[in-house]
């Protein structure tokens, strides 16, 4: 090998390395700042806004997609911050135009509303929901069904296109859609009557649902708590598991505390009652 040789091969070492730990660097601050947002995330559930609040918005302002996302949500609600929907907007827009899925939703929902400051443009406002849909989104494909299910803000009712949007949704996974899908195979809405149907995507609701549940998600103990106190999602009423599971929730610092405490109340007004009588 000439000396020409090995100098061309040092420096094609030597850049090697440099891409080599470029990458490495990168990916464990891609890691750093994922971690970030998923803390941010946790501290919003369990509502200790003002931890997701400073953990958010320097993100945010790095221009990462899910904490627009996670500041919009504390400024539209004023949470740790002055409630503010102008600023709300601001972040919820800057993540659509990344094309993050939950952006484009929130977004195109306000178009279709004529609300959060945004006029109404119901044609803008379903397209970019479409558009989220397409980027992943499975809860906005629920969400458009129920759109055209109840023919709402101008949307023409249409039951068959409904269906085909729960379809959709529950299709790539999302509990709502799924339990949205067995409601229109149980009534026979949109769709002809199929009690088996209706049994099989009731059941892949449940099972989603009561995997986040198990794992702690206080929203999907409750969801679980009011199913089984209703006998909802293809569940027979059982009050005791629909205490269990309201229990649970309310025993979280959540969002939805308050109304899992309700359903407690609810669950054992009911249980004393029957056994009164």
């Amino acid at each position: 090998m000439t000396h020409l040789d090995l100098q061309s091969l040092g420096r094609f070492s030597r850049h090697t390395r440099s891409v080599v730990w470029t990458a490495l660097i990168l990916g464990v601050a891609g890691t750093a700042v994922a971690d970030q947002v998923e803390d941010a995330a946790r501290a919003f559930q369990r509502t200790d806004y003002a931890t997701a609040l400073a953990l958010w918005r320097p993100l945010a302002e790095q221009g990462n997609s899910r904490a627009e996302i996670g500041l919009g949500k504390l400024y539209e609600s004023g949470l740790a911050v002055p409630k503010d929907q102008a600023q709300a907007n601001v972040w919820f827009q800057k993540a659509a135009n990344q094309g993050d899925a939950e952006g484009e939703c929130i977004v195109g929902l306000g178009y279709v509303m004529g609300t959060h400051g945004q006029p109404q443009d119901v044609s803008w406002g379903v397209a970019l929901m479409k558009k989220a849909v397409d980027h992943g989104n499975a809860g906005c494909a629920n969400q458009i069904g129920e759109l055209y299910r109840n023919g709402l803000f101008g949307i023409p009712r249409d039951h068959v296109e409904a269906v085909a949007w729960h379809r959709r949704g529950a299709e790539m996974g999302d509990a709502l859609a799924e339990r949205r899908l067995g409601t229109d195979y149980e009534l026979g809405i949109g769709v002809r009557q199929d009690s088996a149907q209706a049994a099989y995507w009731y059941g892949k609701s449940v099972a989603h649902t009561r995997k986040e549940a198990d794992q702690g998600d206080a929203t999907a103990q409750l969801i679980m708590g009011e199913s089984y106190e209703w006998g909802g999602s293809g569940l027979a009423r059982d009050k005791a598991a629909a205490l269990y599971w309201c229990k649970k929730s309310a025993q979280q610092r959540s969002r939805v505390a308050d109304a899992a405490r309700q359903c407690v109340s609810q669950v054992e007004r009911e249980s004393f009652a029957n056994e009164s009588r």
